[in-house]
């Protein structure tokens, strides 16, 4: 199965994301203190989610953090509740696989998922 971890301090999107990924794989909840502390776990796939004062400090060190403590080459996707275009082009730099705006969760978010397992998969089967 797979392992996908949610990076979150907000317990109703770990509610709504252990719903969608049930059948998916098997989900860790993480809360962002995790990245400063020297805890090592596995994960195939990682589900980040920024409220909009996270959005407004910038992302950019927690996805570093996420990469540096889970390999460059990580999927990850992005959830953001309130975010300018700008500031949504800064977060993919950084390597994410994608973003989803929270107002799309409802719909989107189970095919944002299986897109993020399928592409790891992808990746461990023809990276070199």
């Amino acid at each position: 199965m797979v392992q996908i971890l949610l990076i979150s301090n907000d317990e109703e999107i770990y509610s709504f994301t252990k719903n969608v990924v049930s059948e998916k794989g098997i989900l860790t909840w993480k809360k962002y203190d995790f990245l400063n502390k020297n805890e090592n776990i596995f994960s195939d796939v990682v589900i980040m989610f920024f409220n909009k004062e996270m959005v407004k400090k910038g992302t950019f060190e927690s996805i570093i953090k996420v990469k540096g403590k889970m390999g460059s080459q990580i999927p990850i996707l992005v959830l953001l509740e309130e975010a300018v275009p700008q500031e949504i082009i800064s977060i993919l730099e950084t390597g994410v696989y994608d973003y989803l705006n929270i107002s799309e969760i409802p719909e989107k978010y189970s095919n944002k998922i299986g897109e993020l397992i399928r592409w790891n998969w992808y990746q461990k089967k023809y990276r070199q």
